[in-house]
């Protein structure tokens, strides 16, 4: 039997006489926003599979196949040594580790095969690891009662000079939306009023994350039909999707100027190249991660 165990969320929550207190809150809170957030996206990707849920490995028999949706695995060398004596098969899909700076080999080992966010150069071409985008937040949706009333859009936090940069090269660009943040999800806007700024928007600029390019910005401006445009200084879209339709740009200025210059119907054309693609790339996901586990 295929099992799926959520495993982000069964973090220790820790006492404050802890030595590593301040870590094992960390993991756990984030743990939690895995869940939250992202279980909407992985689900969607095991869209082909048929597999029971699970809470815990007490449930997992002799012979199961199963899945495990997991984040700060560096702690729980044990338990993937465990399951891979219980598991016929053991597959994981590995969120968090923004940073890439853990040596996680001795765990990824265990597994037959891994799906991991935040790709870095050493798992390009690794071929036990798949790079997985890290998808949109769950509940953001596409509102089709809205029109595109505003050019670009722009929620998080300016915390580069990038980002700083692209705020002051798009703020002649009217109408616009902005809700800038002082500190990573907090006083953020809720998923509904999200889904209606991006199902408003034509063109989102998708600056790079604090540590890796990647953000859901990105992926929640593709499933509200938004034009996105992405920094192109690393490359790393590219590498991950090949051939993808995103704009690209290496100073924001370039963005400003595209965004003023492009006419209704290249707007029309782009977004039904990035709708298409979008859908379609879905699809080639879905149909990756069956043909491992099945």
């Amino acid at each position: 039997m295929i099992k799926l165990l959520w495993n982000t969320q069964n973090q220790i929550v820790p006492k404050p006489s802890d030595s590593k207190y301040k870590e094992l809150s960390r993991n756990h809170i984030w743990g939690v926003y895995h869940k939250n957030n992202s279980e909407k996206w992985i689900l969607e990707v095991l869209n082909k599979i048929k597999f029971k849920k699970i809470t815990n490995e007490n449930e997992i028999d002799n012979d199961d196949i199963l899945i495990v949706v997991d984040s700060s695995i560096e702690n729980k060398i044990e338990f993937y040594n465990k399951l891979k004596l219980i598991c016929s098969k053991l597959f994981l899909i590995h969120l968090g580790d923004e940073t890439g700076s853990y040596n996680l080999s001795t765990i990824y080992q265990n597994c037959t095969h891994v799906w991991r966010a935040f790709c870095s150069n050493k798992y390009f071409k690794n071929e036990n690891i798949s790079c997985l985008p890290i998808g949109y937040k769950s509940g953001v949706i596409k509102n089709n009662n809205y029109k595109k009333k505003y050019k670009w859009s722009f929620v998080g936090t300016p915390h580069k000079s990038s980002r700083h940069d692209l705020l002051f090269q798009l703020s002649n660009i009217k109408p616009f939306f902005c809700h800038k943040t002082q500190e990573f999800n907090k006083k953020i806007i809720d998923v509904n009023k999200m889904s209606e700024i991006l199902s408003s928007t034509e063109f989102m600029p998708c600056p790079n994350g604090f540590v890796h390019p990647e953000t859901y910005r990105l992926y929640e401006a593709l499933e509200c039909d938004c034009i996105p445009i992405v920094e192109n200084a690393y490359k790393y879209y590219d590498r991950l999707f090949p051939n993808n339709p995103f704009i690209k740009i290496d100073k924001w200025s370039e963005a400003g100027e595209l965004i003023k210059s492009w006419n209704d119907e290249q707007i029309k054309r782009k977004r039904n190249e990035c709708i298409s693609w979008w859908g379609n790339q879905k699809k080639i996901i879905q149909s990756f991660i069956e043909d491992k586990i099945i």
